[in-house]
């Protein structure tokens, strides 16, 4: 078998945890496998018949056994460009985007400050920033947009998302006698902008004065793991008036789907891209950002009442606002899931319980092997209690809860509602009801407690989603539109 079917085969027969969360599994089985039948010989298990193909020793014929070549030594690590992230301490952290770029680009960009780190080593340190450029190609009012391919060499946060920026990691390559002042950042702007897209004669000129590629911003993300490693130099570049700008042509296959966006345009709404450039277009494009739906219904069937809607969402999100408002005009009763937790646990719910005290407690409760079925059957025990066709659950966290739940309840009469919140507008929400002083690290600190990190990942099974990144009366709107759609 290959390493894929064999991966396949064991998710299908879930011999693995669903913890696992590897970016390519099959590789993962068929670097093990090697190195297994590599280190021991005829005395392992396994055996390779041919090229990527691995059969059980004991059942191989003796005759087809297949000697790989040894492994070539592997190309020198790239080096990027780094900087320590105490650098950003205090008021000078941020979440998003900051336009006021110019005493940062000369604070950080210099060889006091940076130093080049092994990529592999950089991916794994969280005590500094990898330098990356983010580019955006301008034509008039439009903003030109691609999508990378899912087998590249790119981020989680790019990987197979529609995109507005062009760029990647400053490299030591990119320093010269002739770059050392911002220490090769804007050189390496150029650089990717030349690999990835086939440029009109006249914009390389025009690139290569130095003159048209100017910086706009910069962009902090400590939103994510990955985030928290990388910080971006933004750019915008406006293209020439070269006709080829009509069809623009890509320099690398992982760019795809070339086109141009603007107000007038059809395009992918903003839930469809990923989050640097959600950012991106909120900031510098609101024309564009502006004109996207704000919900997305996967199945009618399990959102219409008769039913038990559970709404779900990060810390943040809006869950609790879209709770109150189907409450008060949608004829809903609520069922606070952390109420419930806190009665199982014999503990006042937060705030009377400290949040992180809570969490721990809730964490330790969920891990237990009945927390999930206990947590689910009291959840509807008080269902049954309320008596109505349209009862509304708020905050389950784990998939295994809301599992058991489904199962209690009769066949399609749980549906799921998702909140779905950019990072940097659910810090201003919690910020705006916990306090001015609370800072990204104290949200994200709750946000990323290990009983929160279900959370995200329960977006996919989810019957519709709602995209709350507007203000407070456009998403109550949003949530309106949606029950009338799931109702009407």
């Amino acid at each position: 078998m290959r390493p894929k079917e064999i991966v396949d085969l064991a998710l299908h027969r879930k011999l693995f945890s669903d913890r696992v969360a590897g970016k390519t599994p099959h590789q993962t089985m068929k670097s093990k496998l090697s190195v297994h039948v590599r280190r021991n010989g005829e005395t392992s298990v396994f055996v390779r018949t041919s090229p990527g193909h691995f059969h059980l020793r004991r059942k191989a014929n003796p005759d087809a056994v297949y000697n790989a070549p040894p492994q070539r030594k592997p190309l020198p690590v790239e080096q990027v460009l780094v900087f320590p992230s105490s650098i950003l301490a205090g008021v000078r952290r941020f979440q998003g985007i900051n336009k006021h770029w110019r005493r940062s680009y000369s604070s950080i960009l210099r060889p006091s400050v940076c130093k080049y780190m092994d990529r592999m080593e950089a991916e794994r340190n969280d005590d500094h920033k990898q330098v990356l450029t983010y580019i955006m190609l301008t034509r008039r009012r439009s903003v030109l947009a691609f999508k990378r391919g899912s087998y590249n060499r790119v981020e989680d946060f790019l990987r197979g998302s529609h995109c507005i920026g062009f760029g990647g990691h400053v490299t030591s390559t990119d320093t010269n006698l002739f770059t050392g002042r911002d220490m090769g950042v804007a050189h390496s702007a150029l650089r990717e902008l030349f690999e990835e897209l086939r440029l009109p004669k006249a914009d390389q000129g025009r690139l290569l004065s130095g003159r048209y590629l100017k910086p706009v911003g910069l962009l902090n993300d400590d939103s994510s793991p990955v985030g928290r490693r990388h910080f971006a130099f933004l750019y915008r570049y406006e293209v020439s008036d070269d006709p080829a700008w009509d069809r623009p042509e890509r320099g690398e296959k992982s760019v795809t789907q070339l086109r141009w966006l603007n107000a007038k345009s059809e395009t992918v709404p903003l839930w469809g891209f990923e989050y640097w450039s959600q950012l991106c277009l909120r900031e510098y494009f609101p024309w564009v950002a502006h004109m996207v739906t704000e919900f997305k219904i996967m199945r009618k069937a399990p959102l219409h009442p008769p039913h038990l809607l559970c709404v779900l969402g990060a810390v943040g999100s809006g869950k609790s606002e879209a709770t109150r408002l189907l409450t008060r005009e949608f004829g809903y009763t609520e069922i606070n899931s952390g109420h419930i937790v806190a009665g199982l646990l014999g503990v006042p719910p937060v705030p009377t319980t400290p949040r992180d005290e809570f969490q721990r407690a809730a964490w330790d409760f969920i891990q237990s092997p009945d927390g999930p079925d206990r947590l689910a059957t009291a959840i509807w025990r008080h269902a049954e209690q309320v008596g109505t066709g349209r009862v509304l659950v708020d905050g389950i966290r784990q998939r295994g809860t809301l599992a058991r739940l489904k199962e209690l309840a009769p066949a399609g009469r749980v549906g799921v509602l998702f909140v779905h919140t950019l990072p940097d507008l659910a810090y201003r929400f919690y910020r705006d009801r916990e306090g001015r002083d609370c800072t990204i690290f104290d949200f994200l600190h709750v946000r990323n407690a290990l009983v929160e990190r279900d959370v995200e990942r329960m977006i996919e099974g989810s019957d519709a989603v709602l995209y709350n990144w507007t203000g407070r009366r456009e998403y109550q709107q949003a949530v309106r539109e949606l029950m009338n759609a799931v109702e009407g």
